[in-house]
């Protein structure tokens, strides 16, 4: 069942024409730090889970997407975008994120939040999550409140740091 689920989850990432990782992994985390390769299988596990999710599929092949690399080229144009991040207040505050993030609402609150904090619905807004699943979510999410410029960060902050 795992093969076939992680021959999923390859399937949709060449699917969707990249090597970026659509998952935001709510994975057990191991009480004992040396068991990284349990906790790899977990996460790898539960990314294929997600990928086999006919809804996530959906949305994330709907979903306008743009690569790390792209976003690093606007933003060193100094071109006006909205950073967007989607992940929970904790881990917001206590995990690396990408400098110059403007706002967090997480996504369980983004419906609300969004509108009283995005007024320009024609603003360039690149949405921001752990590795790029719940920002896929919230980009349908402010696509269907009539947000007109969203973009989801492929792979995430996981996907900015990657070399």
């Amino acid at each position: 069942m795992i093969m076939k689920t992680t021959l999923t989850a390859l399937a949709l990432i060449a699917t969707l024409g990249t090597t970026a990782v659509y998952a935001d992994s709510h994975a057990e985390k191991t009480s004992d730090s040396g068991d990284a390769e349990k906790s790899r299988v977990i996460s790898e596990t539960s990314i294929a889970i997600y990928s086999q999710n006919p809804y996530i599929q959906s949305i994330m092949e709907k979903t306008t997407h743009i690569q790390a690399k792209r976003l690093k080229e606007i933003m060193a144009r100094g071109d006006k975008v909205i950073l967007l991040d989607v992940r929970p207040r904790a881990e917001f505050k206590t995990t690396p994120g990408i400098k110059g993030t403007a706002m967090n609402i997480p996504r369980n609150f983004l419906e609300v939040e969004a509108y009283e904090q995005l007024e320009d619905k024609g603003a360039s807004i690149i949405i921001v999550s752990s590795k790029g699943i719940r920002g896929g979510l919230a980009a349908n999410t402010l696509q269907a409140m009539g947000y007109t410029n969203v973009r989801n960060l492929l792979g995430g902050v996981e996907g900015w740091f990657k070399k």
